[in-house]
C-alpha cells in the first residue's frame, strides 16, 4: 500500500473514530470466514461495524480523536457472545468514551460491560424505583380508613 493510500485510510479511520462511543480490539486469527461474516452481521444489527486494521494505521488514526457515539453495551454483548462461541476470538481491550473522559478497558472490563442491562431496561427499573415510594404512600394513607372500617365491622359483629 502506498503512502498516499495509507494517509487516505488514516483520514477515513479518524472520521470513524470521531463518531464512535466505544471500540473493542479483538484478535480474529483462527476464525473461519463464515464466522467473521456472522460477527459482522451481528454487529450490524446493533448499529456497529467491524474493521480489520493494521495496528500501526489504527494507532495513527486514533490520535487526536475524542470518541462520541452510540451503543457501547450492545457492541460488547455481541462480541463477548461471539467470543464465547469461538475460542479463537480473543478480546484484548476496549475503549469507552464519556463526554468528559476516555477509559481504556481490559478484557474483563469489556466482559463486565457486556453484562450490563440495556438502556431501555435501566429506564424501566428507574421508573419502578421512582414509582415505589408513591405506591407505598398511597397504601399507607389508605390503611387508616381501612383499619377504621375493619374495627367498626368487628364491633358490629361482636354486638350481634
Amino acid at each position: 500500500m502506498e503512502r498516499s493510500q495509507k494517509e487516505n485510510l488514516v483520514g477515513e479511520l479518524q472520521g470513524i473514530f470521531n463518531s464512535a462511543t466505544a471500540a473493542v480490539l479483538i484478535d480474529y486469527r483462527g476464525l473461519a470466514a463464515n464466522e467473521l461474516v456472522e460477527m459482522r452481521q451481528e454487529l450490524h444489527k446493533v448499529h456497529s461495524t467491524m474493521k480489520v486494521l493494521k495496528n500501526t494505521l489504527a494507532k495513527l488514526a486514533v490520535e487526536e480523536t475524542p470518541f462520541s457515539g452510540i451503543h457501547p453495551v450492545e457492541q460488547a454483548k455481541v462480541l463477548v457472545k461471539i467470543a464465547e462461541k469461538n475460542p479463537n476470538l480473543k478480546i484484548h481491550a476496549g475503549v469507552l468514551v464519556d463526554s468528559s473522559k476516555t477509559s481504556v478497558l481490559d478484557d474483563a472490563q469489556v466482559e463486565a460491560l457486556s453484562k450490563l442491562p440495556a438502556k431501555e431496561e435501566l429506564l424501566v427499573k428507574l421508573l419502578f424505583l421512582l414509582q415505589a415510594p408513591a405506591t407505598q404512600l398511597v397504601r399507607t394513607l389508605n390503611e387508616v380508613p381501612a383499619k377504621f372500617v375493619r374495627t367498626l365491622a368487628a364491633v358490629r359483629d361482636s354486638k350481634e
